[in-house]
């Protein structure tokens, strides 16, 4: 159970929390010094980019731009020493609490300078512990029995949402001092998500970075791309005046394919257009970076399924062909090897997470970053899937201390944004591991788009329907129709039932 303390221990608390404050101050002074440096400064022109309906997208902003924008947190709150439970999924730990063996990881030590700015400004205590991946039972069994250890629960998407139809989760729309219009919240993101239009039970922003870090991306060689297609920023150039597209990507992917083992087939020894580890999560993030709705929701804000689309139909037909022609390959035995492939300069597409480019340091050929392809030049914006693996965040509805639960979520992703999110994302990603400046853009654009897709979210609770373009590729068939007949009614009784228990238990 988490501890209360007395005034006494609170008082040597917060003696330790401003010494440690302190030591600390210099080396965040440091890193976003290291951010500044590779980014534009206050002043320096910008790049807008049209990407949503009436929103424009500012690309290359400083660090300094984020600090200046302001939550609306009241300058008095003082919540008096209390602890705050935090349950972690231990990959998410790093990004939630801090590790203690990792100092001097400039990530680690932003992420726990951040934690004690937020203790020290609401006068809180994070109880922070980092539990075992994928340990949703012991979660589901914690909400059932009403235990008030945790406040907020963070885990992966595919096993965390779920819960919804369960009960013991607190409604974020009830709590008091959060702010999601501010752009720290990722908002069409967390409506994916929701069943009700009056209920939202997942909270996913700046804080929950992993979700920034699993979103898709697809890496291309710049020099193949200079030898074979246009000259090397031609894509760029593709993605910013929209013709960035699925039958662009698939020709260039053709075009670059040579046998070089002359065994007339296509595989991992040949130069290849594109390659992968295996046609399963990989064909996700091509099915919802289209705009194909898949479901739609209704005037009460409740969701029904609408499958049988047209462009659904062509979309299986352009995915078979896509991963199963000459130049493509997703036969090979470990993603790392899909990684060396295309780090060996053999390849002129892979893709992977946007935290992918890490693997990438040591790669001689120039690479680029640029969100997955639309469906048509017709489609108004990119979109960006973040795989399901990814942590989201849900609070306790047995919680005692929802009256100070909105202030600590909206304080950590303000300042995860403003301090967090600069040091991983201008620098770790952006610096180090970028090659170019347009590249820098390219990662903005991504981040701006990320979302999510409510039939993907929610695919285990309704019969597998989410993914079923994955059974459709691995077995090189183009048969959407029948093949979602089969599935169709199962899931709208799941969806149903989904809904029932949902209003049963919330």
């Amino acid at each position: 159970m988490k501890g209360r303390f007395s005034p006494e221990k609170a008082d040597a608390i917060k003696m330790m929390k401003h010494n440690r404050t302190l030591l600390l101050s210099l080396a965040v002074l440091l890193l976003m010094s290291s951010c500044h440096a590779g980014t534009a400064q206050p002043g320096e022109a910008t790049t807008a980019l049209p990407i949503t309906d009436g929103v424009t997208v500012q690309t290359e902003a400083s660090a300094d731009d984020r600090t200046a924008i302001p939550d609306n947190l009241p300058a008095d709150l003082d919540f008096e020493g209390r602890s705050f439970g935090i349950y972690a999924y231990e990959e998410a730990a790093k990004y939630t609490i801090g590790l203690e063996n990792a100092a001097g990881d400039i990530v680690n030590d932003a992420v726990i300078a951040r934690n004690l700015a937020v203790e020290e400004r609401l006068n809180i205590t994070l109880d922070q512990i980092s539990q075992p991946n994928g340990s949703i039972n012991s979660i589901s069994s914690l909400l059932m029995a009403g235990d008030q250890t945790y406040d907020l629960f963070i885990a992966y998407q595919y096993e965390l949402a779920p819960l919804i139809s369960r009960g013991g989760l607190y409604n974020l729309y009830h709590l008091d001092h959060v702010d999601f219009s501010q752009p720290w919240w990722w908002e069409d993101y967390m409506t994916q998500l929701q069943l009700g239009e009056t209920s939202r039970f997942f909270a996913v922003g700046d804080y929950f970075i992993r979700a920034l870090m699993y979103a898709h991306t697809v890496y291309f060689n710049k020099a193949l791309y200079a030898e074979y297609a246009d000259h090397a920023d031609g894509l760029y150039e593709a993605v910013l005046d929209g013709s960035w597209t699925f039958e662009r990507m698939a020709g260039i992917s053709r075009d670059v394919w040579s046998d070089l083992n002359n065994n007339g087939r296509t595989d991992g020894d040949d130069m290849l257009g594109y390659v992968t580890y295996r046609t399963t999560g990989t064909v996700d993030p091509f099915v919802y970076s289209t705009d194909i709705p898949f479901a739609r929701r209704t005037g009460e804000g409740s969701v029904e399924l609408t499958l049988q689309q047209e462009d659904a139909v062509t979309l299986a037909e352009r995915l078979s062909e896509f991963f199963w022609q000459a130049g493509s390959f997703s036969g090979t035995e470990s993603s790392t090897d899909a990684t060396r492939i295309f780090s060996e300069g053999r390849s002129m597409f892979w893709c992977a997470h946007l935290s992918g480019a890490k693997y990438l340091r040591d790669m001689k050929d120039d690479f680029g970053m640029i969100p997955y392809p639309k469906f048509d030049e017709e489609q108004e914006q990119y979109r960006s899937l973040v795989h399901d693996a990814a942590s989201i965040g849900a609070v306790n509805a047995s919680s005692v201390n929802i009256d100070m639960t909105g202030a600590i979520l909206e304080a950590m992703c303000a300042e995860t944004y403003r301090s967090v999110t600069p040091v991983w994302y201008e620098t770790a990603t952006k610096i180090k591991y970028s090659r170019d400046d347009v590249s820098s853009q390219m990662i903005d654009l991504i981040h701006d788009t990320i979302t999510t897709n409510f039939i993907y979210a929610y695919n285990y609770a309704l019969n597998g329907i989410g993914m079923i373009y994955r059974d459709l590729v691995t077995g090189q068939s183009s048969d959407y129709t029948s093949s979602v007949e089969k599935l169709r009614r199962g899931a709208e009784r799941k969806l149903e039932e989904l809904y029932e228990a949902f209003e049963e238990n919330n």
